[in-house]
């Protein structure tokens, strides 16, 4: 089964294409698969929207069709913590009270070892609130990541991912 070049994105391809050029980072894997990494700018839902920047890796299987997700997390940088830790989700007020919420974050998502294309087709619950607070607000950022990443794969644009 190879990756379809006339898939149904969730979002327009103009978009993916922009946020391919502007938000996305491709390079190897140390497992020989392909990590990217797909820069998010959100806000927080608690203060009328304070900005912050996260980046949602993945790791993608390189070789085979259909292509295989290995690994995948979301990480606040150090010096975005003290914005993103603003979100309701994050307990208290201070980065070290966000400490347990960013360490969920970072886990492995779900659908490790699932297909590329059976994450971003799958009916879940989304949000398109800029924060990560709940389950839905984290499903619609893997979709566009994760959609992002698809059209690269199928496109040209995956001689500009660097």
């Amino acid at each position: 089964m190879e990756l379809k070049s006339d898939f149904t994105y969730p979002v327009a391809k103009r978009t993916l294409a922009k946020w391919a050029d502007n938000l996305l980072r491709q390079e190897p894997a140390d497992d020989g698969g392909l990590h990217f990494q797909f820069t998010y700018n959100g806000s927080t839902c608690n203060n009328g929207g304070t900005p912050f920047t996260a980046i949602l890796h993945a790791v993608i299987s390189d070789t085979g069709t259909p292509r295989i997700i290995r690994n995948a997390w979301i990480e606040i940088p150090d010096d975005q913590r003290q914005s993103a830790s603003e979100m309701c989700a994050a307990p208290g007020s201070t980065v070290e009270e966000a400490e347990p919420f960013f360490r969920k974050l970072a886990e492995p998502a779900d659908f490790i070892g699932r297909t590329l294309e059976s994450v971003i087709l799958e009916e879940t619950p989304e949000n398109f609130a800029g924060c990560f607070c709940g389950k839905p607000h984290v499903n619609q950022k893997w979709k566009i990541a994760l959609s992002t990443i698809h059209y690269v794969l199928v496109s040209c644009h995956a001689c500009n991912v660097g």
